[in-house]
């Protein structure tokens, strides 16, 4: 039986344990007697060695099937020949040897390993431990009870389901958004507008007054610095959109003067959305437009695609709209809300559609065979009627009648 020996602190620092393990010393394996944290003891004749001197050790501790090895350095502290003992203490220890001489002492002591012969063997911990019973729920006792216990039940698992709808409702959405949406970058109602500019710098001496201006009619008059005089002509039958400045004014070559807008000319929706959409929004798309009174036009008419060599859109594409629904001239220039959706011209979009006509047709047909299987069975019916002529019955009269 394994003994271990405690001695007092002023004899010894650390306990010593009686271990298999194999000492060995420039290729010469030496007598182990006993080891400790601090150091270990040899037999005397199996080194020749004196007081002082510090010799290179390897320690090796064989376990089943492997050994493990620890190079260390030790010091001869003493030699005993009445004990037949040789005290050499470990010096120069470093942290990751002094760890794994500590590891293996303290799991021998714990009895994680233990002495089998000239091995270590390691012990297996079971370490589960018995799981608790929880106990069980107590049954709801009447038919009160069980029809709350089964209503709470029940909502729980509908709040569940509805969550789970919520959810699922909450990524579809915005799936959808990323994937067929393109909100315009901005949008407003406008008109066919010409815009008049001062021809030369000078004065103002004449400005078309009244909301309309016919096609030839003097529209203003700008009076040059060396007194020349230039006059303006209404291109067109115009209605004036807006004035910027009035007579007597001092204007520049360029500034507006006046905004017309022609008679036939009705107000329509402008959108911009990015160049890098223009694929998506070729394929097929349609329109939703918000006003600013909160009137929303589903479907809107998409009347004219924009062209991509037109340079002046610098990555714009600005598409044209019908309003679908009246505008008067005093909202041109309001802003308004559009989104395009590209669901219908995408490939998923394409099978829905087959499938919803697929769908339509088989409808149709199933509704035509059951109106003619109605039909048919109402035919021998009324065959069999009686026919009446003046109100009186033919069939079923007597001879003598």
């Amino acid at each position: 039986m394994t003994r271990i020996t405690h001695e007092a602190e002023v004899q010894r620092q650390h306990p010593r344990y009686r271990l298999p393990v194999n000492c060995i010393h420039k290729g010469a394996q030496l007598a182990v007697v006993d080891i400790s944290v601090g150091g270990l003891g040899l037999r005397t004749g199996s080194l020749d060695t004196k007081p002082g001197q510090v010799l290179d050790l390897t320690l090796a501790f064989p376990f089943s099937g492997y050994e493990l090895t620890l190079p260390i350095n030790a010091e001869v502290r003493y030699i005993a020949s009445e004990h037949s003992r040789i005290g050499l203490r470990f010096v120069d220890v470093s942290p990751r040897q002094h760890s794994l001489l500590r590891f293996v002492l303290d799991a021998y002591l714990a009895g994680e390993v233990v002495e089998a012969g000239d091995v270590l063997d390691v012990v297996s911990r079971r370490n589960e431990g018995k799981t608790r019973e929880v106990p069980p729920q107590p049954q709801p006792q009447g038919a009160v009870a069980s029809l709350v216990h089964r209503g709470r039940s029940a909502a729980g698992y509908i709040g569940i389901g509805a969550a789970t709808l919520l959810l699922l409702g909450f990524i579809g959405t915005s799936l959808f958004d990323r994937l067929f949406l393109i909100p315009a970058q901005s949008a407003q109602i406008t008109a066919d507008l010409v815009n008049v500019p001062a021809p030369s710098n000078g004065q103002l001496t004449f400005v078309a007054a009244g909301d309309e201006v016919k096609a030839g009619e003097p529209l203003l008059t700008i009076q040059g610095a060396q007194g020349n005089s230039i006059v303006i002509d209404s291109p067109c039958n115009c209605v004036v959109q807006a004035r910027y400045s009035r007579a007597t004014n001092f204007v520049r070559e360029g500034a507006p003067i006046i905004t017309l807008r022609e008679k036939t000319s009705n107000p329509y929706i402008t959108a911009s959305i990015p160049q890098d959409q223009a694929l998506r929004f070729y394929k097929g798309a349609n329109a939703v437009i918000e006003y600013a009174d909160g009137t929303r036009v589903r479907e809107a008419n998409i009347e004219r695609l924009p062209s991509l060599e037109d340079p002046s859109l610098e990555g714009r594409l600005i598409v044209k709209l019908a309003p679908g629904r009246e505008l008067g001239a005093s909202m041109i220039g309001q802003p308004v809300s559009v989104v395009f959706n590209t669901f219908s011209g995408s490939s998923i979009g394409s099978a829905a559609n087959k499938l919803q006509t697929a769908l339509n047709w088989a409808g149709n047909k199933i509704a035509a065979i059951l109106s003619q299987d109605s039909a048919t069975a109402d035919a021998p019916r009324k065959a069999t009627e009686p026919q009446s002529e003046s109100g009186r019955r033919l069939a079923g009269l007597s001879s003598g009648e």
